[in-house]
């Protein structure tokens, strides 16, 4: 069941865990997925052409895990991605890359992070909520980034402290996975970067659609402004 009352840190991080735990198998189709395209990456052995690659997996393993943390079975997580493909194209673009960005440099990251805070939420708003009825293409699109930022605003600094620490676990334990992975059963580097990343993209990307749901709790409690 999605999370349905506001949490503190270290009670989302628990609760990711324990999502982990129970839906294993559709995790680690997350996690295969990001895991291929760390190994095209390695293939196509280009900074433009890897970051285009791994923008458009990063919306969709989160868009994924999104379904998942909702109660899809896999194979219905991953045709919603399909079904919702049209709006997450420019959500790859407007969410996605600038996170990506960041991720190749250092110094910007914590403004990706921070971007994320402020509108990644859209991508899980895509996936499980729905725009007025006749609302357009473009509409939607405008709906799941309004939405976002709705929520965000709600706690901002929770939401950028959620996101800073799932970056930071993932940013401090793919490297030390990657290298015990490395010399475990002769694996070069890129296997060992892809397998570090199968295993802990899930987690990262399962934590993020927790918060969304556990933002949408914070603020249906929240008191409401009186008219």
């Amino acid at each position: 069941m999605p999370v349905d009352r506001p949490l503190k840190l270290g009670e989302l991080l628990a609760e990711t865990v324990r999502l982990y735990g129970e839906r294993l198998w559709a995790a680690a189709g997350i996690g295969a997925f990001l895991a291929g395209a760390i190994l095209l990456i390695g293939v196509v052995s280009h900074l433009l052409v890897a970051i285009f690659i791994v923008a458009p997996a990063v919306t969709v393993c989160w868009a994924v895990a999104a379904r998942i943390a909702l109660g899809d079975p896999a194979a219905e997580a991953w045709a919603q991605v399909g079904l919702r493909a049209p709006v997450l194209l420019p959500l790859t673009l407007i969410v996605s890359l600038p996170f990506v960005l960041g991720v190749v440099d250092v110094l910007i990251l914590f403004f990706s992070v921070a971007w994320i805070a402020f509108v990644g939420l859209a991508i899980p708003i895509a996936m499980v909520e729905r725009a007025p009825e006749g609302t357009s293409w473009f509409g939607q699109i405008g709906f799941a980034l309004t939405r976002a930022t709705d929520l965000a605003r709600v706690e901002f600094l929770h939401v950028l402290g959620v996101s800073a620490a799932l970056s930071v676990i993932y940013a401090l334990f793919g490297p030390f996975l990657g290298a015990l992975l490395t010399g475990f059963g002769d694996n070069g580097g890129l296997a060992a970067r892809a397998l570090s990343n199968g295993v802990l993209g899930p987690f990262f990307f399962l934590g993020l659609s927790l918060l969304y749901f556990e933002q949408r709790a914070r603020a249906l409690s929240s008191p409401q402004p009186k008219t």
